[in-house]
């Protein structure tokens, strides 16, 4: 519990920061996770394109017709189209991966450093408090001994 009167006021800001760290922090992982699906989609692309082109030039029990030579040709080019769309996107999807990163460290930092001035001010908060009981306890021990020397 905040004892600093300025840090209870700051609890909503530190509140509000902290929702929207979380909310970052889920964007980020959402992105990690897709950019790595959409990473095993190429890979599959690639392997299919290496099974293909294997295919074609590995000499098989027999001779490849014209027409199965053309039809797989024809599927590479179009396992190269999507490959080149999955390059595209998979480049897209690393920036955006990376400008959820650098909006997550961002927003933690300021988490960080208002929590940081919030718990200065209940040290010096509570540091006031313990000078003045001292100030207190010391006035009422001045005051017995007077009283003492009195009698």
């Amino acid at each position: 519990m905040r004892k600093h009167p300025r840090a209870k006021r700051l609890q909503v800001l530190l509140d509000m920061a902290e929702r929207e760290e979380q909310e970052l922090l889920r964007r980020w992982g959402e992105l990690q996770q897709q950019l790595q699906a959409e990473q095993q989609q190429r890979q599959q692309l690639v392997s299919y394109n290496n099974e293909y082109q294997q295919r074609i030039s590995t000499p098989g029990q027999g001779m490849v017709s014209a027409g199965t030579l053309h039809a797989t040709l024809g599927f590479m080019q179009q396992i190269e189209r999507a490959l080149q769309q999955q390059s595209e996107k998979l480049n897209l999807l690393q920036k955006q991966t990376e400008q959820a990163r650098q909006r997550y460290l961002e927003q933690h930092g300021k988490v960080r450093a208002l929590t940081g001035l919030m718990d200065k001010l209940d040290l010096e908060h509570a540091a006031g408090e313990e000078k003045q009981q001292q100030k207190l306890a010391d006035e009422w021990a001045n005051r017995a001994a007077a009283l003492r020397q009195q009698r």
